[in-house]
């Protein structure tokens, strides 16, 4: 599966995002390297790196949830009964592969703690239809129910 158009500005968009964040943490916590990590060859290695690596992790997700081996599960939920932290894992070479980058989770409808509001419906159904539908340009071109007729919890 070669990366879509849509997939490759959603990686480069979470890649600028990531790295205003990276040059927020050395402004405030590192301000002696924050002009070097501030130089435009720094900013692109930074940005071109993180390019690379949500875009391979974005296909990877996208493969799983088209293989069927992409899993959620409720890590706990509040006592009101009106928010679930979710965990959000697929398998990649065999192995369980968790995801814990916000930017990820922000995607399913999480928030960076992979907490989710709501209540009376399937939740973690929710969070995976919202991540397949932001995967890709718009729900039409999604076509989730012919594309994935389940959804797996673990």
């Amino acid at each position: 599966m070669k990366p879509t158009k849509h997939i490759k500005e959603l990686a480069l968009s979470l890649a600028k995002e990531s790295l205003k964040e990276h040059l927020e943490f050395y402004k405030k916590v590192i301000p002696e390297a924050f002009d070097q990590e501030n130089k435009p060859e720094a900013k692109e290695l930074y940005l071109y790196r993180q390019n690379k690596a949500f875009l391979t992790e974005l296909m990877d997700i996208k493969k799983a949830l088209y293989k069927g081996s992409f899993y959620i599960r409720v890590d706990r939920v509040s006592s009101s009964g009106m928010s679930r932290r979710l965990n959000m894992a697929y398998v990649k070479n065999n192995k369980i592969v968790t995801i814990h980058c916000k930017h990820i989770k922000k995607l399913a409808g999480q928030n960076k703690f992979g907490r989710i509001s709501g209540c009376g419906m399937d939740m973690l159904f929710h969070s995976q239809y919202t991540l397949f539908i932001n995967l890709h340009k718009n729900y039409k071109k999604a076509n989730y129910q012919k594309n994935l007729k389940q959804y797996l919890n673990y």
